[in-house]
C-alpha cells in the first residue's frame, strides 16, 4: 500500500488519529492499516524535517530498506501485513525510538504464557527499538500478539512495570493509541523535529529529535485549566465572603516575580503572570494563595542560589500554612536533596541536611539539557510522611500504580517511574493536578467555605487512610 500512496494520503491522517469520538478498536484484533498510516506519517514527518522539505519523496521512502530481514514466521499475519503496508523509516523514527525492530523478545517476559508456541509464534514482539542514547538495557514497544495490545517499556528493568499483563492491562494499548499520542507530542510543540544539532543548554537532544522542557501549548493549557479550577472554587463560596479583588488581575507581575528572584523565561513566571489571581485564601486544603507578595519572596527556599545555565529551581507556589510565621516546615533529606538538587554535587550543595523548608506546591525543578525534564511539572511537598511504616500494604498511590515510597514528603499525585507512551522519570504535569483538583471540588471530595477551599493541610493524609481514597489522590496515567 505505501508505494502507491499519494503525497496527500500520506500526510493527511485525521480519520485515524485516536480520539474520544474515534477511538482505538477493542475487539482484540489489529488495526494493522490504521497503524501503517500512522506510522507512515511519522516516517514521513521526519524525512521532511531531515531534509528541509514541505513534502515528502515518497520514491526516496520506498527505497528504504532497513528492516526486510524480519523473521516473519514467528509474526501474526497481521503484523505481516503491517510490515508490507509501511516505508521503512531511517534511525531516528522518534524521540525514544531508533525505528523498526522486529524482534522477539519473549525472554524478558519469561512468566507469560505463550499461547502461540504450537504454531510457531512468539508472543511478544519489539516493534521499534528504544534509541541506546538513553541508556543500557533497551527496549521498546511491545506487541503482544496474543492479545494484539502494545506497551512502552523503554528499558528491560521497566519491563516489570507492565507484567503480569493479565494484572497491569492498563498499560498495554493498541498500537494506534501509542502513535497517536507521539503525533500529538509533535503537534503540541513538545516534541520537536529538525533543530540544529548543537549544545543547547535548554533542550534535550537525540538525534533529529528535541524534548523540550515546555511549550507555549503547556503554558496555554496550564493557564485555562488553573482559571476553571478558580471558577470552580469561587462560585462554590458565599457571595459576600469572595476578596474584593479586580477579575482581571493576575496573581503576579513580572516585578513581585522578580522580587523573588524567579527566573525569566521559564514556565512558572509564564503560568503566574497569566492565571487569575484567586479572590479567595486557600487554594487547597492548608495551602494559601500568595497575596502577600513579599511572604512569597521570603518563603522562597530555592531561587536565591546560582545555578547553571538551563537549570531552573523550583518555586513555592502555595505554602502549606501555619499556625505562625510563614507557614508549616520539614527539615531538608536525603529525598528533598534527590529532587531539588538531582544534578548538583555534595560538595556544592547550597542547602544543609536538617535546614527548615518551607511546604507546599512547588514548580518542578529542572535542568533542561537532560532527558526526559518537566518543567511545566510541580512537587506537592508535605510537611509529614506518607506511608510512615515500613510494614504498611496500602495507602497513597502514583499514576503507574506503584504505592508511594514509605516515607515520602513528595510523591503525591506524581506519575512514578513508568510513562505508558515515552519516558521514565519526569514529574506529573500541573495541568494534570489542577484538573484532578477540579474533581474532588465537583465530586464534594473537598468543600468550599468562606475562605476558599476548607481543611487544613492534613487533609492530604486521606490518601494513606486504607479505605480506597487513595483514588481520590490519584491522577490516572497519561503522557
Amino acid at each position: 500500500m505505501a508505494i502507491n500512496m499519494t503525497v496527500e494520503q500520506v500526510l493527511d491522517i485525521e480519520d485515524v488519529l485516536v480520539s474520544d469520538d474515534n477511538p482505538a478498536r477493542n475487539d482484540g484484533t489489529f488495526d494493522y492499516e490504521r497503524c501503517a498510516r500512522l506510522h507512515n506519517y511519522l516516517v514521513a514527518y521526519a524525512w521532511m524535517a531531515r531534509h528541509g522539505r514541505e513534502t515528502p519523496d515518497l520514491v526516496a521512502l520506498a527505497e528504504e530498506k532497513t528492516n526486510r530481514d524480519a523473521n516473519r514466521e514467528l509474526l501474526d499475519p497481521s503484523l505481516n501485513c503491517f510490515l508490507d503496508m509501511i516505508y521503512d523509516p531511517q534511525p531516528g523514527l522518534f524521540y525514544w525510538i531508533v525505528g523498526l525492530a522486529m524482534e522477539p523478545c519473549d525472554e524478558t517476559f519469561c512468566l507469560e504464557d505463550n499461547d502461540l508456541e504450537d504454531e510457531g509464534k512468539a508472543r511478544f514482539i519489539i516493534i521499534y527499538d528504544t534509541t541506546p542514547d538513553l541508556g543500557s538495557h533497551c527496549l521498546g514497544v511491545v506487541y503482544d500478539q496474543q492479545l494484539h495490545r502494545a506497551s512502552f517499556p523503554l528499558t528491560i528493568g521497566a519491563s516489570e512495570s507492565v507484567e503480569p499483563v493479565d494484572e497491569r492491562g492498563e498499560f498495554w494499548f493498541p498500537l494506534e493509541t501509542i502513535l497517536t499520542h507521539w503525533i500529538f507530542l509533535i503537534r503540541l510543540g513538545k516534541v520537536v523535529a529538525g533543530l540544529p544539532e548543537c549544545d543547547s543548554k535548554h533542550r534535550s537532544q537525540l538525534g533529529l529529535w528535541s524534548w523540550l522542557p515546555y511549550c507555549d501549548a503547556q503554558v496555554d493549557n496550564t493557564v485555562s485549566t488553573i482559571n476553571r479550577y478558580l471558577v470552580a472554587v469561587e462560585s462554590r463560596m458565599p457571595a459576600d465572603s469572595v476578596l474584593p479583588i479586580n477579575r482581571t488581575r493576575t496573581l503576579f507581575t513580572d516585578t513581585e516575580l522578580d522580587a523573588a528572584s524567579v527566573p525569566q523565561d521559564c514556565f512558572i513566571r509564564s503560568v503566574l503572570t497569566r492565571i487569575n489571581s484567586p479572590r479567595f485564601k486557600f487554594i487547597a486544603p492548608g495551602l494559601e494563595v500568595p497575596h502577600d507578595k513579599e511572604a512569597f519572596a521570603r518563603r522562597q527556599n530555592f531561587t536565591r542560589f546560582s545555578y547553571e545555565e538551563g537549570t531552573i529551581p523550583a518555586v513555592l507556589i502555595f505554602a502549606a500554612s501555619g499556625r505562625t510565621g510563614l507557614g508549616r516546615t520539614i527539615n531538608f533529606n536525603l529525598e528533598l536533596r534527590g529532587l531539588f538538587f538531582r544534578y548538583i554535587p555534595d560538595e556544592d550543595l547550597p542547602i544543609s541536611i536538617g535546614a527548615p523548608v518551607f511546604t507546599g506546591l512547588y514548580s518542578e525543578p529542572t535542568s533542561r539539557i537532560y532527558p526526559d525534564t518537566e518543567e511545566a511539572g510541580f512537587r506537592l511537598l508535605l510537611p509529614y510522611m506518607l506511608r510512615p511504616n515500613i510494614g504498611d500494604v496500602d495507602g497513597a498511590r502514583m499514576s503507574d500504580g506503584q504505592l508511594v515510597r514509605t516515607g515520602s514528603f513528595a510523591e503525591l499525585f506524581q506519575h512514578g517511574w513508568f510513562h505508558p507512551f515515552g519516558g521514565d522519570q519526569r514529574s506529573q504535569r500541573m495541568e494534570r493536578l489542577f484538573e484532578r483538583w477540579t474533581e474532588l471540588i465537583e465530586r464534594g471530595v473537598w468543600t468550599v467555605g468562606e475562605e476558599g477551599v476548607e481543611g487544613g493541610i492534613e487533609k492530604f493524609r486521606d490518601a494513606d487512610n486504607g479505605n480506597g481514597a487513595w483514588e481520590d489522590y490519584w491522577i490516572p496515567p497519561d503522557w
